[in-house]
């Protein structure tokens, strides 16, 4: 009786062994959809066409892009909390949806870190003050001193944490005299811009490029720590007022309960994406600073995020709606 007993046991482990190989083995076996909680031609929107595309090439699955705007983000993170923890619903997530806005809000429906699990990180990235190419501000100094010469006239866009953040600090570092605007999507902010309803727009790298290289807007000064490298004559902000910095970050995650060896699948082919040269070289050129991860240390990297981007908040003195 006792060996029976161990030979069913031993069968039943190895049929769950099978079952959860096989399971992982035939992942993705039907479409996946990417969540982006923000309108079209942001950051997150053309990574996670960028992704899906690499995806489809690799699983001959398709992957539907889903724009859920709303809410600074909050909206399409609801909407993948509570999807089915199948890995066929996963969300572009960013420092907006996983760590500003738990300081930007009193309540958020959702723990980044209890109701998700980190698949990846893509990368981080800056943005860059930008104006209608036709502005008379042609400059950082020129931007401080026109909204200080013109107090309540001067408006910025902005349309989440990143473009938000980026202005707040710097009207707290240099005493800018900035008034915010909030858009539910890039476009519409954009559309603002060069109506000149707003005077400027603190935009991410990947949107800006096309923007500033096409010659619709001009570039005043950058987030980032240094110059980036394809704007070479558009100086860091932090070369006028040391100490300002500001970055984001892009990465890819799952309602918690995920299977493990689906997320295991999932993180193997974000994995390949950043390894690959064609990919590298793509998401590059939108600005991205490629930072691979395994799922532990990014999940431990935007817990992190959640501190620093309370210490923004603080610092720009916004309190929390």
């Amino acid at each position: 009786m006792r060996l029976k007993l161990l030979i069913r046991a031993a069968l039943l482990i190895a049929a769950c062994a099978f079952s959860a190989a096989a399971f992982a083995q035939a992942f993705p076996s039907k479409p996946i959809k990417i969540v982006v909680a923000f309108g079209p031609g942001g950051s997150a929107d053309i990574s996670a066409r960028a992704f899906g595309q690499y995806v489809e090439q690799q699983t001959k699955q398709s992957v539907v892009i889903e724009n859920k705007p709303g809410a600074n983000g909050i909206i399409g993170t609801e909407l993948v909390r509570a999807a089915a923890p199948d890995g066929y619903t996963l969300q572009l997530i960013t420092n907006t949806t996983h760590a500003a806005n738990l300081s930007l809000y009193k309540k958020v429906p959702y723990d980044p870190v209890k109701d998700f699990e980190y698949i990846g990180l893509f990368g981080t990235f800056g943005s860059v003050a930008t104006v209608p190419a036709d502005s008379n501000i042609k400059s950082i100094a020129d931007l401080v001193n026109y909204s200080k010469a013109n107090p309540g006239k001067v408006f910025y866009g902005y349309y989440n944490s990143a473009s938000q953040m980026s202005a707040e600090l710097f009207r707290a570092k240099t005493g800018a005299n900035l008034t915010g605007v909030s858009y539910k999507a890039i476009g519409n902010a954009l559309t603002d811009l060069m109506g000149k309803q707003i005077q400027v727009v603190f935009l991410e790298y990947l949107p800006a490029l096309p923007q500033i290289e096409g010659g619709k807007l001009t570039g005043l000064g950058v987030t980032g720590t240094a110059r980036y490298k394809p704007w070479p004559n558009i100086p860091a902000i932090a070369e006028s007022y040391p100490g300002f910095e500001l970055t984001s970050y892009l990465g890819l995650a799952a309602p918690a309960g995920t299977p493990p060896e689906v997320l295991d699948t999932l993180h193997g082919l974000m994995a390949k994406a950043l390894a690959d040269p064609a990919m590298r070289a793509q998401f590059e050129k939108l600005g991205l600073a490629l930072r691979p991860m395994s799922r532990s240390e990014f999940k431990t990297f935007a817990a992190g995020e959640v501190g620093r981007w309370r210490e923004y908040v603080k610092t720009a003195g916004i309190q929390p709606e």
